[in-house]
């Protein structure tokens, strides 16, 4: 008798732990949308906000507040927010509560490419990248007649200079002629002629050898133009 009762008693207890369960995921599935925060994660100076990409998303849903959970794809919205041009990688995810949370992480930019037609950013992988509101950030700029088939070398380039504190400091600008691709300098008032980016190593080194020797005698601003294509050879141009 004993042993029924208390069976009868867990069994109860199950039930009603059952029904609470049931109750309270249909409940929450009913429930509305609502976005309870959005965190980002940035490697350098974050400029995405939260004001930014809620703005974002109410393009997409602007009736996101009136959407149940059952009803709402999750799926949909992190692929809408990986065509933001900022957002590197997005996550929706749902709270206990039923609301929802989104983790956001930010591009970084490495380069702008900017040409008669176009103007936009190179990021941390090489990859096209439009330009963002609230984001300034200071960067090597390539001009000229570029195309995306100088997306590599021109990636690869600064990559090399972000390896110099020296050359990366140096560099301002990259200027893609019609034959040749000029580096221009932040000190000094000349340009530079590396012809094209084959070893372009070779080329600096023996740069920095005459900025070391030759320039810290004769003055910045002597020349106009310093000619690096061709091999062991730098050939000036006085003004």
């Amino acid at each position: 008798m004993i042993s029924f009762l208390k069976i009868s008693k867990w069994f109860l207890l199950i039930s009603i732990f059952i029904f609470v369960i049931k109750f309270t995921n249909r409940s929450i599935l009913n429930q509305k949308i609502k976005i309870n925060h959005i965190s980002v994660v940035a490697t350098e100076e974050k400029f995405l906000t939260d004001q930014n990409i809620f703005k974002y998303i109410k393009k997409l849903f602007p009736n996101l507040g009136n959407t149940k959970i059952n009803r709402f794809q999750s799926a949909k919205l992190e692929a809408y927010l990986m065509l933001h041009p900022a957002i590197k990688n997005a996550e929706v995810y749902f709270e206990q509560n039923g609301n929802i949370g989104i983790l956001v992480k930010q591009k970084k930019a490495v380069v702008r490419i900017k040409t008669l037609h176009d103007d936009y950013y190179l990021d941390e992988y090489g990859d096209k990248m439009k330009l963002c509101e609230n984001y300034f950030p200071k960067l090597i700029v390539a001009s000229g007649n570029i195309n995306t088939t100088h997306h590599k070398e021109i990636f690869d380039f600064i990559s090399f200079l972000s390896k110099s504190k020296f050359w990366y400091a140096q560099i301002c600008q990259i200027h893609f002629a019609e034959e040749d691709i000029f580096l221009i300098p932040n000190i000094g008032d000349h340009k530079i002629n590396i012809g094209d980016f084959n070893n372009i190593s070779f080329k600096l080194d023996n740069l920095y050898k005459f900025y070391t020797k030759a320039i810290s005698n004769k003055g910045w601003q002597t020349y106009s133009e310093i000619n690096l294509k061709f091999n062991n050879q730098i050939v000036c141009t006085k003004r």
